[in-house]
């Protein structure tokens, strides 16, 4: 089921930075106008549903990647592997023919509640898990003048066995988003083998291509994912969402992937769980 709102993040996103501007609030430090804070109806209308997976969805967690080499340059606090890791994440987390499971941050708020640590400020909680069937991996290497290719794998969350592996060319110098988007389409080619992908309608179908393709996305949008998703790594709202929001200022709507950050530090920070709203 999509979501029933008429308004998506971006253009939500576009509605408070024309707010921001006409109230005289200016652009915040790095050259933007995205609001320094978000009102409560601001957070609630970011805030938007999250697409519910069709039943017979598979439910796919996203692993370790490693980057051997240097594909790209990233500035900023994340290292580029975690990076394609989260941006893969949000990536599914849009969709609805593949279930996304939170697995990496929900372990660790699993365990931390186990040990009885106090929760710490603004944390979510770690709610309840559907668990993956399956945790998605793999690495990227050039191999040659002109030849780079990511190796990818299934394994059975269960088992820990490998389901399926393949692999998938990329050029010498991909962008991160590029290479983000062709583990996805990649992904989807496989479980289309497996006979687990259903049938689903992609509103932004540039965002799964079968083969490498060339987004257009800034690594300067890429780099504002990134600060939003440290911040939201140590619950910091108010920095996640300027963070996200810069992102699609700089990349603008078809950044899906950082629209859907955002609406999940939206539903996080609005009382939502781990298990649940990731």
């Amino acid at each position: 089921m999509q979501n029933p709102r008429s308004v998506s993040t971006a253009s939500l996103v576009t509605a408070l930075l024309l707010t921001s501007c006409s109230s005289g609030g200016g652009p915040t430090p790095g050259g933007t106008n995205v609001p320094a804070r978000a009102s409560e109806a601001e957070w609630g209308a970011l805030a938007h549903v999250r697409t519910q997976p069709l039943p017979e969805a598979p439910r796919v967690s996203v692993g370790e990647f490693q980057l051997v080499g240097t594909p790209f340059e990233l500035g900023g606090p994340v290292e580029p592997g975690l990076a394609i890791s989260e941006l893969v994440g949000a990536a599914l987390l849009r969709r609805a023919d593949v279930e996304w499971v939170e697995r990496r941050r929900f372990a660790a708020a699993v365990a931390a509640e186990r040990r009885g640590d106090a929760r710490p400020a603004g944390a979510p909680a770690a709610g309840v898990s559907p668990g993956a069937e399956f945790i998605l991996s793999g690495s990227w290497a050039s191999v040659g003048l002109d030849s780079a290719y990511l190796d990818l794998r299934l394994t059975q969350s269960e088992t820990g066995s490998i389901v399926t592996s393949w692999r998938a060319a990329t050029p010498n110098d991909p962008d991160p988003t590029s290479l983000t988007r062709t583990v996805v389409g990649s992904l989807l080619g496989a479980l289309g083998r497996l006979d687990r992908l259903p049938v689903w309608s992609d509103p932004s179908p540039d965002a799964a291509p079968v083969s490498y393709r060339t987004t257009g996305i800034s690594t300067d949008a890429v780099e504002a994912f990134l600060v939003g998703l440290a911040a939201e790594e140590r619950w910091d709202w108010e920095a996640a969402r300027r963070g996200y929001q810069t992102a699609l200022e700089e990349g603008g709507a078809r950044f899906v992937e950082a629209e859907a950050a955002l609406a999940r530090a939206a539903r996080l920070r609005n009382g939502g769980t781990l298990g649940a709203s990731e």
